[in-house]
């Protein structure tokens, strides 16, 4: 299992329309994808609030290359939210163990 980190910085006072789409459009679509298994999504509890992140598990790279497309290794960005980043982060990580759902 491969773990997808996303991090996104959002244009300076977009925070509160980046969190809405993040939350109503991107997540639950993110959620539709076929070996998907866990995602949880955030932002600071303290700090810069135009940060957010979401962190992904997947079964397999198959799933991400699915998911993400052939440059699996850019960030997945969709139009509603293009105009509302700043920057984007990604990273994978090899799963060593997990707690939980």
């Amino acid at each position: 299992m491969i773990l997808r980190q996303f991090r996104v910085t959002i244009h300076e006072g977009r925070e509160q329309e980046f969190e809405t789409v993040f939350r109503d459009e991107i997540l639950p679509m993110v959620k539709e994808h076929d070996g998907l298994i866990w995602v949880a999504a955030g932002k600071p509890l303290e700090g810069d609030s135009d940060i957010f992140c979401m962190t992904m598990l997947w079964r397999d790279l198959d799933a991400i290359k699915a998911f993400a497309g052939a440059d699996w290794t850019q960030a997945r960005i969709e139009p509603q939210e293009a105009h509302l980043i700043k920057s984007t982060s990604l990273e994978h990580f090899a799963l060593l163990g997990s707690t939980g759902p």
